[in-house]
């Protein structure tokens, strides 16, 4: 059922999440939920944001999949508002939270994060392995700024959504590590 270019997706992504965990692993809990300022994230509230963004969607992918033969098919508008999405991730822009999205928890400790990352990842890959090739082209997701995605679209949105994460935590690191 599964295509391999989603199954390569679904790589990156989990080598993407790894080496962010790596970057974290060794702190204290009290770093990973310090804020600097209240507008501003901590560590635990960047990663509950990708966490709780990656299960929504995959709980809507799964939604959308069950009437996967009614959905419609993504084209070229679908494809070109997709790349100037992923463009957007790679800048600095910033971008408000979907009004969909609760606000990210903190008060975690690592192992508690990943586990709950981990969980999440679980039912991802049983939505990649067992999604049918034969619909590719249909759209299973729809964000907010890009519209309606295909699943190899929302996999890259997720990759280049953790990308566009990664130097938040890389300044928050940082900025910890300046404070001792």
């Amino acid at each position: 059922m599964r295509t391999n270019k989603l199954v390569l997706k679904y790589i990156e992504l989990s080598n993407l999440k790894g080496n962010l965990l790596d970057k974290i692993k060794d702190l204290s809990s009290s770093d990973l939920n310090h804020k600097f300022s209240e507008n501003e994230w901590c560590i635990t509230q960047v990663i509950d944001h990708l966490i709780e963004s990656e299960t929504g969607i995959n709980k809507y992918i799964n939604y959308r999949l069950k009437n996967i033969n009614e959905q419609p098919r993504v084209g070229l508008a679908n494809y070109i508002k997709s790349r100037v999405l992923n463009k957007k991730l790679k800048s600095e822009e910033k971008f408000k939270v979907p009004s969909g999205l609760s606000q990210p928890e903190a008060g975690a400790d690592y192992n508690q994060l990943k586990e709950k990352w981990d969980n999440s990842r679980m039912y991802l890959i049983q939505t990649v392995e067992n999604f049918p090739k034969e619909k590719m082209n249909k759209a299973v997701f729809e964000h907010p700024r890009a519209g309606l995605l295909s699943m190899n679209q929302t996999m890259s949105f997720f990759i280049n959504h953790l990308k566009h994460h990664i130097p938040q935590v890389d300044s928050l690191l940082l900025r910890l590590e300046n404070k001792k």
